[in-house]
Formats: structure tokens, sequence, C-alpha cells
């Protein structure tokens, strides 16, 4: 089993302006087409060259006027089945089910998703701490559960958030393996999920750093690791690596299990 997870940052690409630290300006408020296209067929490419079994996909517009799409997720879902690629999947709000933010004209197009090469079953869930609130879940066999998270920037809502994910895991997987993915926001290190390991019983495997280095890190970060994977320990990882390849501020990070 090959899992993929991406903050793919909207298709809006990387530019370091003032030491990184501020989004394309442009491109954060009207959108930007040729960057856009260029990130999307990148983003495209890393699919077609790793061929995983299952992608996490973090910040997708699904059809925001900053992008010259209907909708990322499903632009995406086309350009992979174009190369011959068949992905199906499921996107969702990443800020709340029916509630006012999603019905705003612009934050209700952002998204998370994920893509499974296969006939797998996603389900989404909202955590009630914190603005980025989606969980999607996806059973991998019967056995093994994907969990896809983005969580909060807030030291103190991303700590609500982990108990809570923790309880979820829980009440939803009835004793099978566990694993879960995608932006934990650890700049202050991963020993912050220590607390979530030791309820839930899972490794944090860290693939590498995943954000570029920025001047004032020293002095404002101890950790560049925010894309991690947290796994069951019975789980067999072979392969936990980040790739080389800016397709926005963050890298991609790729598991692959013996099972």
């Amino acid at each position: 089993m090959k899992i993929l997870s991406c903050n793919a940052g909207y298709l809006l690409g990387y530019q370091n302006i003032l030491g990184g630290y501020v989004p394309p300006p442009v491109g954060s408020l009207l959108g930007d087409a040729e960057t856009e296209r260029r990130k999307l067929e990148q983003l495209v490419g890393v699919i077609e060259r790793e061929s995983p079994d299952v992608v996490s996909l973090l910040e997708v517009d699904r059809g925001s006027h900053r992008t010259i799409t209907g909708g990322q997720f499903r632009t995406l879902v086309e350009s992979l089945r174009e190369r011959g690629l068949s992905y199906g999947g499921d996107v969702a709000n990443k800020y709340g089910d029916g509630g006012i933010v999603e019905l705003l004209p612009f934050f209700g197009h952002l998204a998370n998703a994920v893509l499974s090469r296969t006939d797998r079953l996603a389900t989404t869930h909202y955590l009630s701490a914190g603005r980025k609130r989606l969980v999607i879940e996806m059973e991998l066999t019967a056995d093994t559960v994907l969990f896809v998270v983005h969580l909060s920037l807030g030291a103190r809502s991303r700590g609500r958030q982990l108990r809570q994910l923790a309880e979820l895991i829980a009440k939803r997987t009835d004793g099978r393996d566990v694993i879960v993915t995608g932006d934990f926001n650890t700049f202050a290190e991963t020993d912050e999920l220590d607390a979530f390991s030791d309820r839930t019983g899972l490794e944090t495997r860290v693939p590498g750093e995943t954000v570029p280095s920025r001047p004032l890190d020293d002095l404002l970060v101890t950790s560049r690791s925010l894309d991690l994977f947290l796994c069951s320990p019975s789980i067999d990882v072979e392969r936990c690596d980040v790739l080389d390849v800016q397709l926005s501020d963050h890298r991609p990070i790729v598991l692959e299990t013996g099972r």
C-alpha cells in the first residue's frame, strides 16, 4: 500500500516573497492562471510517477473566482484519466458542513480531498475545535483505516483537535490498524503529538522537512516537519519520504507499507 499526502496550496505555487512569509499577493486574491496550469501539471506528474494507491490532498479549490477550473479536484481526476490513471474519491469543505463559513462566496470553495485507485468509501467528519475542522476517513483494507487531517495553526486549538481526533479514532476503528496523515502544523517540533500518541497508540513517522527554510525560523519555529504520518505499531512501514517537489509551500510526502 502506497499513500501520497500533499498540501497543494490551491495550486497557487510558492514564491520566496519577503523570505517566504507572504503568499503570492496577486494570486492569493485573484488567482494566477499560468501558475495554476503549471502546478496542476506538476501534481499530475507526481501522482503518475509515484502511482499511489491513495492520495491525501489538502487545499484544493472547488470553483472560486481564483481558479480557472470548474473545481481543481474534478480537473485533477480528469487529467489523471487522460493519462490512463483511474482515480475516484471525495472532496469536502475544510471549514464545516452546512455552517456559515461554507456558505460564504469564497471560503465555501476551499476544500480537502482524498483520491483512491479502487472503490473505497470516504466518510467526512468535523471536529468542533478550530476553523480547519475537516477529517476524512477512508477504509484502506478490512483491517486498516486512514484519516486525513489539516490541523489548526493555533497551538491551543490544535491541542483540542488532537484530543477530539483521538476520540474519533477510538470510536470509528474498533481495534483496526490506523494511519493518520496530513498537515499537522507542528512548528514546535512533533513533541506536541506525544499526548495524542499516548491516547491512540500510534507512532509518529517523520518523512523529513516539508516546508522551505525561512530567515527567521530560528526565532519563530523549531520544526519544519509539518506533514506527517502516524501509524499503528503493527503496520510494516517500508518507506517514509519527502519528495523533492516544491508544489506549494509544502513538499509532498509518501508512505509505503508491507501490507
